[in-house]
């Protein structure tokens, strides 16, 4: 889906994904979605309430499809940049972003490779389930440290609530994975956010949180 359907985040074989596969996914995403993906997105982006001139970090890219909405809202004087574990997924959302001041670089949502403080949204978005189980709270306290203080964080992924979710090869192993993400709040929480609101999108639950000021 957004990110690679394989295990990608430090838990397979995410550095040989074909770019075939990962076309073959994308297109699986737009199925999945029933032609209400475009919509979906633009949702995640108002959520986040990326506003022109912010800086964005999307962990688990994928191939840049929010990126480039992120992007727009972001406008000429913002600035988006990419995380995912795929070098073909990285390399597809470069090709995608060709002549943008986009980035997007090789990376896990656990270990950033990033500074502290330094983005003002920072999306993750059906990237989560992909991370292993006791990973998580690493990769949502990453999120937390290169957040600027006051910035915000959405966080996004499959519904467990809802039945037939997935029908795609891969889609029980898929299935297993979301069954133990937990609560995404929880996650949030955790890792220092403030919690401002939760709720459920086509497929999606996503949470909304804010780094504290102080």
């Amino acid at each position: 889906m957004h990110s690679t359907l394989r295990n990608l985040h430090g838990n397979g074989r995410g550095s040989g994904t074909t770019l075939n596969r990962f076309r073959l996914n994308e297109v699986i995403s737009q199925l999945a979605f029933g032609g209400r993906r475009g919509r979906v997105y633009r949702e995640i982006v108002s959520l986040a309430g990326v506003k022109p001139g912010d800086t964005v970090l999307d962990v688990g890219c994928s191939g840049g499809y929010l990126a480039c909405k992120l992007a727009v809202a972001a406008g000429p004087s913002g600035h988006v940049a990419g995380v995912d574990p795929s070098a073909a997924a990285v390399g597809y959302a470069q090709r995608r972003a060709a002549g943008t001041a986009m980035t997007f670089t090789v990376g896990v949502a656990q270990h950033l490779n990033l500074p502290d403080a330094s983005f003002d949204a920072v999306t993750c978005t059906l990237a989560l389930h992909h991370v292993p189980a006791r990973q998580r709270a690493a990769a949502l306290a990453e999120m937390y440290r290169v957040t600027k203080p006051g910035g915000r964080l959405l966080v996004a992924d499959f519904d467990p609530a809802r039945p037939g979710l997935m029908r795609h090869p891969g889609s029980a192993r898929t299935r297993r994975a979301v069954a133990t993400v937990g609560s995404l709040e929880d996650l949030a929480a955790a890792a220092g956010y403030r919690i401002d609101s939760t709720g459920t999108l086509p497929l999606l639950r996503y949470v909304q949180a804010t780094r504290p000021e102080s």
